[in-house]
């Protein structure tokens, strides 16, 4: 006897991604996911989440065949009036339209949303001939899926999918409730991230961030703590801040630090900061709350700090980041600074600068709690680089191998990064390898606290 579908009012899709591979990650409790679901269960929608990453994994190529057909099934046990796919990044391209496709296939009269930082930076590849998605949404998708849903999810008219831009959420209350969540573990769990913010004010010439619009937007302190008071009642082992630029504002940062390190939950945080922008008062608090810092350094080149925008001033920002760096060894504080490799406009010179001040620092320190992290420039829709290209192009020599490696039915990541920086510049694999053979040398001058605040970070997000 066939089993019946579950009815879903709004089913909330995380399609996963076909040819991502690692790269995709793998994060069972998306904060995004989590706060859309919040946020629709806190006016009454009939929700439910189907995250198939999660579920069936990361699919080698030649598993992807029996991933799309094992997705396909679990997306068809649901009845659902409306599907909200989350097309997250470019990495979930491809899944979100195969997946969009058998659907509409399937249920005909259902409305078919995608949303997320792809379709707000390219909302044409979701808008074709054919396409079998009724509505783009770009920007934030809350107030939009919300609205969509109130005015009656039926399949809209004959013709291209429509866009809508999607307002953004005021932050003047809390949206996060894990209960009913289908992928909360029982007992511990592995971690539990959140949002705190939105928006970031830089403008990273590498980064999608950019394509939802210019600001920072923060919860109150207040709802910050509840939050986090929330997640930590799920007993995980690390709280994740997700935020693209935690704590900009500093007198935001320095009272919810402050006022965090009172409620000593007794679980170590996770969050993304610059590195040029700390002070000995930031450091003091985030020593006490047991965070392990990511630091998006990118580069210890002055010249290649102005070409990726993270400054104006090369000479004033590398300077920073040495301080930095340097203090936070000091005070023994788990950090990890990420390098970015082959970025346009990179060259032998820059490259050096930043691998030959790496190799000085390890040298330099007896111990270390800096962990070097590099990797090649990936190119993403949506960031400065693509947008203007052609700028690049006149100005460097640069070439991307692959614009549109989101649509290739290969590795991605190996597509995303077969690039040129630069005229010329075709041996950057030695430099990546020098950051690489620094790491044994880090972790073999790491104290054993250090240790093992880091392998436990591991489990949930390395």
């Amino acid at each position: 006897m066939p089993v019946p579908a579950r009815k879903a009012g709004l089913l909330l899709l995380h399609p996963g991604s076909l040819y991502g591979g690692s790269w995709a990650g793998a994060q069972p409790l998306k904060a995004a996911l989590v706060g859309l679901y919040s946020f629709l269960r806190a006016h009454d929608a009939p929700v439910a989440v189907l995250d198939l990453q999660t579920e069936l994994g990361n699919p080698a190529p030649e598993q992807v065949p029996e991933f799309v057909q094992r997705g396909a099934e679990r997306l068809l046990s649901f009845d659902f009036d409306v599907l909200g796919i989350s097309c997250w990044s470019s990495l979930e391209y491809l899944a979100a339209v195969e997946f969009a496709e058998r659907a509409r296939a399937a249920r005909p009269r259902a409305l078919i949303v995608v949303g997320g930082y792809h379709p707000t930076a390219k909302p044409d590849d979701f808008t074709y001939a054919g396409s079998p998605f009724d509505v783009v949404v770009t920007g934030e998708g809350e107030l939009a899926l919300l609205e969509l849903l109130r005015a009656g999810p039926t399949r809209g008219a004959a013709g291209p999918a429509r866009v809508v831009e999607g307002d953004p959420l005021p932050l003047d209350r809390l949206y996060f409730d894990l209960e009913g969540y289908p992928y909360v573990r029982a007992g511990r769990q592995p971690g539990v991230a959140l949002y705190l913010s939105r928006g970031c004010p830089h403008r990273c010439a590498f980064c999608m961030e950019a394509s939802k619009g210019r600001g920072w937007r923060h919860l109150s302190v207040a709802d910050a703590l509840e939050a986090v008071r929330r997640a930590s009642a799920w007993r995980p082992n690390v709280i994740v801040f997700c935020d693209a630029c935690f704590g900009h504002l500093k007198t935001w940062r320095r009272e919810f630090l402050t006022r965090l390190d009172e409620m000593d939950v007794g679980i170590p945080f996770w969050a993304e900061m610059r590195a040029d922008t700390m002070t000995a008062a930031d450091l003091d608090l985030f020593e006490r709350c047991e965070f392990y810092l990511q630091f998006g350094v990118e580069t210890m080149s002055p010249r290649m700090a102005e070409i990726m925008r993270k400054t104006t001033n090369g000479e004033r920002y590398v300077g920073a980041v040495d301080e930095t760096l340097r203090e936070v060894n000091r005070r023994r504080i788990l950090a990890k600074a990420f390098t970015i490799l082959n970025h346009p406009g990179d060259g032998p010179g820059p490259a050096e600068e930043t691998v030959s001040y790496y190799e000085r620092f390890v040298a330099e320190h007896e111990r270390l709690t800096v962990i070097v992290n590099v990797m090649e420039y990936q190119h993403f829709v949506g960031s400065d680089v693509d947008r203007r290209l052609a700028h690049y192009e006149r100005a460097y020599g640069t070439r991307i191998g692959h614009p549109t490696w989101y649509r290739e039915h290969g590795p991605q990541s190996e597509l995303a990064r077969d690039n040129l920086a630069s005229a010329g510049f075709d041996d950057v694999d030695a430099y990546v390898e020098r950051i690489k053979a620094l790491q044994p040398r880090i972790v073999g001058k790491m104290p054993a606290a250090q240790k093992l605040q880091f392998l436990r970070h591991l489990q949930h997000v390395g």
